[in-house]
């Protein structure tokens, strides 16, 4: 059975022009704000794939690449950043290039400020689209796409070792206008407004709790997320929840002192229970030290002592 009248119902809302979630938002920091660049201490690469609503015809694909790293010469950290989305006829890619300028307080505490810019390219095949009212005279039945410039700017805080973690970013500042999609031509990518943060709690030489928190505003709705996982190490087990929408579970593996992979599983709580079963999310993180020492990418910022 197909499920395109429940896209074109959500084309309708607004809600196709927001930007993916992801559940493993703990490990996509910089994706999510310009001025988490190079908050690791050196390079890290995070790879990040979501199967969204599985078993409904056309339902979210999405998947996000970034690299940043800290330059000393340049006060801060640079990064690069690609997303890439789909849901049924429609398709999103951003690129982004980022900077984040760092300043270091007593005690080891960072605040860096940051400004990213790029730009968006979005496509619809309009003859494919098969909405709930035919014909609907506010799409369009051709294919269509256009390529816009997007920035955003954010703040990120940090406590040394990672232990504390707090950011607050906004993208697609401009707005960027999607009036080829529509007959009416007010279409537009809303601005959106993160806020992450997170904490460990060291239990012991191997293990750790780790809570974390996301929050989401585009125009008026909004997402929050709460997690909670342990980590014993090698190995990292979490629980999340979604408000009003999904619960989640994580699992996660330290392969190596650089190597990093996640996997989650979302069941979902609204009504989409009855046509999915579930959304899937994969997530790969490596990250090189310091004078090529390898440092474990879920654990951030530390010093060189730290490691044995």
């Amino acid at each position: 059975m197909r499920y395109w009248w429940l896209l074109a119902t959500l084309v309708g809302t607004g809600w196709a022009q927001q930007d993916p979630q992801f559940t493993q938002y703990m490990y996509n920091r910089f994706g999510l704000n310009p001025a988490a660049a190079g908050y690791a201490g050196a390079w890290q690469f995070v790879a990040l794939g979501r199967l969204q609503w599985i078993g409904i015809d056309g339902h979210p694909r999405s998947f996000v690449a970034n690299a940043h790293t800290p330059v000393t010469f340049l006060r801060g950290g640079v990064g690069l950043h690609l997303l890439w989305d789909e849901i049924g006829p429609f398709r999103t890619t951003d690129i982004k290039g980022a900077y984040a300028f760092r300043l270091t307080f007593g005690g080891g505490s960072i605040l860096q400020l940051g400004v990213a810019g790029g730009i968006m390219n979005k496509s619809l095949d309009g003859a494919a689209l098969r909405p709930e009212q035919i014909p609907d005279p506010t799409l369009f039945n051709r294919a269509s796409t256009l390529t816009v410039p997007d920035v955003g700017a954010g703040v990120y805080f940090s406590l040394p070792e990672d232990r504390f973690y707090l950011g607050f970013s906004a993208l697609h500042l401009t707005e960027p206008s999607l009036k080829d999609f529509t007959s009416t031509g007010r279409s537009r990518v809303p601005r959106h407004f993160y806020g992450t943060a997170g904490y460990t709690a060291r239990l012991s030489e191997t293990i750790e709790l780790v809570p974390s928190a996301f929050f989401k505003l585009a125009q008026s709705q909004f997402t929050v997320d709460a997690n909670l996982s342990l980590r014993v190490q090698p190995v990292l087990i979490g629980a999340s929840y979604r408000l009003g929408d999904a619960v989640c579970a994580l699992l996660g593996l330290q392969a190596t002192e650089a190597l990093f992979i996640g996997y989650s599983y979302d069941y979902p709580l609204s009504r989409l229970g009855l046509v999915t079963t579930g959304s899937h999310e994969f997530v790969i993180v490596y990250t090189l030290a310091p004078a090529f020492r390898l440092i474990p990418p879920d654990l951030g910022v530390r010093d060189k002592k730290d490691f044995r």
